[in-house]
Protein backbone atom coordinates (compact mmCIF):
# COMPACT_ATOMS: atom_id res chain seq x y z
CA UNK A 1 0.00 0.00 0.00
CA UNK A 2 1.15 3.07 -0.91
CA UNK A 3 -0.48 4.80 2.39
CA UNK A 4 -1.79 3.38 5.23
CA UNK A 5 -3.07 7.03 5.94
CA UNK A 6 -3.92 10.53 5.25
CA UNK A 7 -4.20 13.17 7.64
CA UNK A 8 -4.39 16.82 7.17
CA UNK A 9 -6.45 20.07 8.21
CA UNK A 10 -8.40 22.18 6.65
CA UNK A 11 -10.53 24.55 8.71
CA UNK A 12 -12.80 24.48 10.30
CA UNK A 13 -11.91 19.99 9.87
CA UNK A 14 -9.80 17.96 10.30
CA UNK A 15 -9.09 14.86 8.22
CA UNK A 16 -7.74 11.39 9.41
CA UNK A 17 -8.49 8.57 6.32
CA UNK A 18 -7.40 5.24 7.16
CA UNK A 19 -6.96 2.96 4.80
CA UNK A 20 -7.00 -0.81 5.07
CA UNK A 21 -7.60 -2.43 1.27
CA UNK A 22 -5.48 -1.27 -1.78
CA UNK A 23 -8.62 0.03 -3.39
CA UNK A 24 -11.26 1.94 -1.48
CA UNK A 25 -15.14 2.52 -2.63
CA UNK A 26 -16.18 6.11 -0.97
CA UNK A 27 -19.88 5.87 -1.87
CA UNK A 28 -22.73 8.01 -0.28
CA UNK A 29 -25.53 10.64 -1.61
CA UNK A 30 -24.78 13.63 -3.29
CA UNK A 31 -23.70 16.53 -0.80
CA UNK A 32 -21.79 14.61 1.57
CA UNK A 33 -18.38 16.10 0.61
CA UNK A 34 -16.92 13.33 -1.51
CA UNK A 35 -15.79 16.03 -4.33
CA UNK A 36 -14.68 18.76 -1.63
CA UNK A 37 -12.48 16.00 -0.18
CA UNK A 38 -11.62 15.50 -3.63
CA UNK A 39 -10.47 18.91 -3.64
CA UNK A 40 -8.60 18.53 -0.59
CA UNK A 41 -6.14 16.40 -1.70
CA UNK A 42 -5.81 18.28 -4.87
CA UNK A 43 -3.89 20.77 -2.39
CA UNK A 44 -2.57 18.06 -0.07
CA UNK A 45 -0.71 16.47 -2.58
CA UNK A 46 1.83 18.87 -2.34
CA UNK A 47 2.15 18.60 1.04
CA UNK A 48 5.71 16.91 2.18
CA UNK A 49 4.71 12.91 2.20
CA UNK A 50 2.10 13.28 -0.23
CA UNK A 51 4.10 13.49 -3.62
CA UNK A 52 2.70 9.78 -4.73
CA UNK A 53 -1.24 11.04 -5.00
CA UNK A 54 -2.56 11.28 -8.34
CA UNK A 55 -5.86 12.74 -8.98
CA UNK A 56 -8.46 12.27 -12.01
CA UNK A 57 -11.92 13.53 -12.71
CA UNK A 58 -14.18 14.59 -15.51
CA UNK A 59 -11.56 16.96 -16.44
CA UNK A 60 -8.64 14.82 -16.92
CA UNK A 61 -7.06 15.37 -20.22
CA UNK A 62 -6.29 11.74 -21.44
CA UNK A 63 -7.75 10.69 -18.73
CA UNK A 64 -6.87 6.65 -19.65
CA UNK A 65 -3.78 6.98 -21.29
CA UNK A 66 -2.57 8.87 -18.03
CA UNK A 67 -4.17 5.77 -15.33
CA UNK A 68 -2.83 3.35 -17.34
CA UNK A 69 0.90 4.75 -17.15
CA UNK A 70 0.51 5.12 -13.54
CA UNK A 71 2.96 3.25 -10.81
CA UNK A 72 3.44 2.98 -7.34
CA UNK A 73 1.31 5.91 -7.14
CA UNK A 74 -2.28 6.67 -4.94
CA UNK A 75 -5.02 7.24 -6.90
CA UNK A 76 -7.76 9.16 -6.11
CA UNK A 77 -11.04 9.11 -9.24
CA UNK A 78 -13.81 11.54 -8.62
CA UNK A 79 -17.17 10.13 -10.52
CA UNK A 80 -15.24 6.84 -11.08
CA UNK A 81 -18.72 5.82 -12.22
CA UNK A 82 -19.00 7.56 -15.57
CA UNK A 83 -15.14 7.69 -16.15
CA UNK A 84 -14.35 3.78 -15.93
CA UNK A 85 -14.05 1.62 -19.01
CA UNK A 86 -14.11 -2.20 -18.30
CA UNK A 87 -9.99 -1.79 -19.52
CA UNK A 88 -9.38 0.71 -16.87
CA UNK A 89 -11.39 -1.90 -13.83
CA UNK A 90 -8.77 -4.25 -15.10
CA UNK A 91 -6.22 -2.14 -14.90
CA UNK A 92 -7.41 -1.06 -11.51
CA UNK A 93 -7.51 -4.79 -10.34
CA UNK A 94 -4.42 -5.97 -11.45
CA UNK A 95 -1.65 -3.66 -11.49
CA UNK A 96 -0.63 -4.54 -7.90
CA UNK A 97 1.87 -1.05 -7.15
CA UNK A 98 -0.94 1.59 -7.27
CA UNK A 99 -3.65 1.95 -4.20
CA UNK A 100 -7.03 3.40 -5.85
CA UNK A 101 -9.46 5.65 -3.92
CA UNK A 102 -12.39 5.44 -6.16
CA UNK A 103 -15.98 8.17 -5.65
CA UNK A 104 -18.13 5.51 -6.90
CA UNK A 105 -21.62 3.65 -6.32
CA UNK A 106 -21.45 0.83 -8.71
CA UNK A 107 -18.58 -1.20 -8.14
CA UNK A 108 -19.20 -3.96 -11.01
CA UNK A 109 -16.52 -5.52 -13.11
CA UNK A 110 -13.76 -4.72 -9.48
CA UNK A 111 -12.49 -7.06 -7.27
CA UNK A 112 -13.06 -5.76 -3.61
CA UNK A 113 -12.73 -6.72 -0.09
CA UNK A 114 -15.12 -6.27 2.90
CA UNK A 115 -13.27 -3.28 3.88
CA UNK A 116 -12.81 -1.71 0.47
CA UNK A 117 -16.27 0.03 1.25
CA UNK A 118 -16.79 3.50 3.17
CA UNK A 119 -18.87 6.08 3.69
CA UNK A 120 -17.49 9.67 4.86
CA UNK A 121 -17.82 10.42 8.41
CA UNK A 122 -17.89 13.66 10.12
CA UNK A 123 -18.74 14.01 13.94
CA UNK A 124 -17.91 17.08 15.82
CA UNK A 125 -15.79 18.63 12.30
CA UNK A 126 -13.33 15.26 12.35
CA UNK A 127 -14.03 13.75 8.77
CA UNK A 128 -12.88 10.01 7.92
CA UNK A 129 -13.95 7.23 6.47
CA UNK A 130 -16.63 4.94 8.05
CA UNK A 131 -16.73 1.33 7.26
CA UNK A 132 -19.86 0.59 4.96
CA UNK A 133 -20.35 -3.11 5.94
CA UNK A 134 -20.57 -4.35 8.95
CA UNK A 135 -18.39 -7.34 9.42
CA UNK A 136 -20.77 -10.67 9.40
Amino acid sequence: MIYDKIEFKAAPFSYSLTFSSRIILVRGDSATGKTYLYQMLEDVKFLPGYGNIRLFNYKSENFHKELHQCKNKFIVIDNADILLTDEDKRFINFEKSNQFMLFMRNCDGLNLTRDSFTVLDENDYHVSLRRELVPA
